[in-house]
């Protein structure tokens, strides 16, 4: 009797864990695909500033800063403490990259949502910069 009564114990603790531990899974994978999503959406937007034409018509630049401005809240919503003070730092530069230290912050910013997006985080920043901004030496204003 004993022995049946601590079976159905054990699989009734059981069950409870795991229901518990499954939850947690689901609910940090849940917030890990929000703040991937709010850095995807950022990066995405600072790209159309970049390809913004001088004669664009006024409601497609309302929209692009309407998204830019969602994307940036839910980084400070969604985004670790590492990303968040990156966004800061860059937006202190003016959040251009028309420097070599504005293209640094910008990619450093990358580099920690890469990594907070469950990317490997070994990848040197200048091989970022490389792919992000091409092999530049002069600190020349470049659009971005």
């Amino acid at each position: 009797m004993n022995a049946a009564i601590f079976t159905l114990l054990g699989a009734a603790i059981g069950a409870v864990l795991q229901y518990f531990f499954t939850r947690h899974i689901e609910s940090q994978k849940h917030y890990r695909g929000l703040r991937t999503q709010a850095y995807t959406d950022y990066v995405r937007c600072v790209c159309e500033h970049a390809q913004l034409v001088p004669k664009a018509l006024p409601n497609e630049i309302r929209e692009i800063f309407a998204r830019t401005t969602d994307a940036k809240t839910r980084i400070c919503l969604y985004g670790s403490t590492q990303a968040v003070e990156a966004f800061a730092t860059f937006e202190r530069m003016g959040a251009q990259a028309k420097t070599k230290d504005g293209r640094r912050a910008f990619t450093t910013m990358i580099a920690i949502m890469r990594k907070d997006s469950g990317s490997s985080p070994s990848v040197q920043i200048e091989s970022l910069e490389i792919v992000l901004w091409g092999h530049r030496e002069a600190d020349t204003p470049q659009a971005a």
